[in-house]
């Protein structure tokens, strides 16, 4: 139990490792394997531009259209979007290094520099018919013409042009956000597999050919990116310093090959959204996935029934409990066996305190004698110590919970402001203690430290999981109320 209680109080020293989606050795052989598979000297790939003109260039006059919930904002000068904001959050998909390098998503590529400077700051006719965006080159060599038509939450993306070869289209950067161990950056699913790219670890261009669903840039709870019949991906490592910053910040752009319109998704990573598009392999399960998209999937399943996270949570714990029932009896019996030993322990350490070997075959003996499994103990919280982590990880990847709030706490993804829940989260511990101690003073002690540890620890957990671990004691108090007053009296 001992042991536990400080695994569990080490989390936040490798959680990082846990919790962050960094590619699966599957993954990273499969990102080479395409990556070699490109053409060294690609004419088309594109090439942002970046340190000549392009920063000083001005964006233009400014359309501002309602969406559903967006409110998208496209420049005159090259069509492109320079401001996109889901207003449930109030949040701009559009990133402070995007505005400072001045490089918008929909900026179109064909390979040629003169062609892509006369394509991307040339000027455009903005107008709408219906639920479509129109944006048309006026002047230059070529023709050409971008289309965004609204699909409730989505957007189709079509390119009309004389054209000939490939063209890429501009994703943009990944939307700045606290990340909390979830991916950021580049994502793709190529030939059945999805690829995060580590940002850090990009340099330059790197090209990806292959049967690709989807592409483009995440953080933790938002997206941009295209889905549809993709042949490559160019991801394009930079750097950029932010304001008032000293240091410059790895960044990528990704870009993907136009080949007929296309899914445009910008926004929050709704599961029933994506689910409703195919994306909903966008959600980062992390390194937990055998245990993460089953309980997120069954946890989501109870909230669009009951329209409650609360209750969703409360249901799983509670069906948990039944699942764990036969460990937790075994190990409140083999306690009990315990404490009615507990004048024969004392006895031992009292006439072996100077052998300690002698002290340990002693307490084994007895231990065989009366059925006592010193295991018992820790394995109800061992098993539960995967669903801990993966209910942690469903916690800090479903957007849900950011508008789902309790009393008085605004959302059950934050922490508790006020702290309460994890105060009472400790007080539960204690009296679980209390109820259940250990004939060991020594364990009893570092148990009840452990309980004030973990109340400082959970303080800035995100509430949702406090709650599931205060239901969870609770549960467990009444499970062992139920084993000890009802089914053993009874016998």
């Amino acid at each position: 139990m001992t042991l536990i209680a400080f695994f569990l109080l080490g989390y936040e020293i490798f959680s990082s490792y846990f919790f962050k989606a960094p590619q699966t050795t599957e993954e990273k052989k499969t990102a080479k394997v395409e990556e070699e598979k490109r053409p060294e000297k690609r004419s088309s790939v594109p090439t942002l531009m970046l340190g000549t003109t392009r920063e000083k260039k001005d964006i233009g006059e400014i359309y501002t259209f309602e969406l559903g919930n967006f409110q998208v904002e496209v420049s005159s000068v090259g069509g492109k979007v320079v401001k996109f904001v889901d207003r449930t959050f109030g949040f701009d998909l559009i990133t402070e290094a995007e505005r400072k390098l001045k490089v918008f998503p929909l900026e179109v590529y064909t390979g040629n520099p003169d062609l892509d400077q006369e394509i991307n700051f040339g000027r455009y006719e903005i107008r709408r018919e219906g639920n479509r965006i129109v944006m048309s080159l006026k002047d230059g060599r070529v023709k050409l013409k971008k289309v965004l038509e609204f699909k409730d939450f989505y957007f189709k993306v079509s390119i009309e042009s004389d054209l000939k070869g490939s063209l890429y289209i501009l994703v943009g950067t990944h939307p700045f956000e606290r990340s909390f161990y979830t991916h950021e950056g580049p994502v793709m699913r190529i030939n059945g597999e999805v690829v995060r790219l580590d940002v850090d670890e990009v340099r330059g261009k790197h090209t990806y050919e292959g049967r690709i669903e989807f592409a483009g840039e995440e953080s933790r709870y938002f997206f941009k990116g295209f889905k549809g019949n993709i042949n490559s991906v160019v991801v394009d490592g930079v750097s950029y310093r932010p304001e008032g910053e000293e240091k410059e910040k790895p960044i990528t752009f990704t870009y993907v090959e136009y080949r007929e319109p296309l899914t445009l998704y910008m926004g929050a990573k709704y599961y029933s959204r994506l689910r409703e598009i195919g994306l909903q392999d966008l959600l980062d399960w992390g390194m937990l996935k055998i245990f993460v998209k089953p309980l997120f999937i069954f946890m989501y399943w109870v909230f669009e029934h009951t329209g409650s996270w609360i209750l969703s949570i409360v249901i799983l714990t509670f069906l948990l409990r039944v699942v764990f029932f036969p460990l937790n009896y075994k190990s409140t019996t083999s306690m009990m066996k315990l404490q009615e030993a507990a004048p024969r322990l004392e006895k031992i350490r009292k006439k072996y305190k100077d052998d300690p070997a002698k002290m340990q075959e002693e307490m084994m003996k007895l231990y065989s004698e009366i059925g006592f499994n010193p295991m018992s103990g820790c394995l109800p919280i061992l098993v539960q110590i995967p669903v801990f982590f993966a209910l942690y990880k469903v916690l800090i990847i479903t957007v849900d919970l950011k508008l789902s709030g309790m009393l008085w706490i605004p959302s059950l993804a934050d922490k508790d402001p006020f702290y309460i829940l994890p105060i009472v989260m400790g007080l539960t511990m204690i009296l679980q203690q209390k109820l259940s101690p250990n004939p060991d003073p020594k364990q009893n002690l570092i148990m009840y430290i452990s309980a004030v540890a973990f109340t400082f620890l959970f303080a800035n957990f995100p509430s949702g999981l406090v709650l599931y671990w205060t239901v969870n004691n609770i549960l467990n108090i009444a499970q062992n109320y139920l084993i000890k007053n009802v089914i053993l009296k009874k016998k």
